[in-house]
């Protein structure tokens, strides 16, 4: 399954830990806000992105790809968008 996460924000972090921990899934970030996918690309540990679960054991998961162009894309079988009002029209 390929999914796209739209944004680069609090639940993006999140999201990307979750879904990115899940098998046979391919993810991938756009985010379209000025030099913010590059941001997030520096930031990602080798890891992943840690999302620590009080009720659970902690979750790790890592994007398969994360940028500013949409052309790079593809077709995703879901999208979410987790982007304040202020950038909807970038979308």
């Amino acid at each position: 399954m390929k999914v796209l996460l739209c944004g680069g924000g609090n639940a993006i972090h999140v999201l990307t830990a979750y879904v990115g921990s899940l098998p046979d899934t391919e993810l991938c970030i756009l985010s379209l806000f000025p030099g913010e996918a590059q941001r997030l690309k520096d930031a990602i540990p080798e890891q992943g992105v840690k999302c620590m679960n009080d009720l659970g054991d902690d979750v790790y998961g890592k994007p398969d790809k994360v940028t500013d162009n949409p052309e790079e894309i593809g077709s995703p079988d879901i999208v979410i968008f987790a982007i304040p009002s202020f950038t909807h029209e970038l979308y």
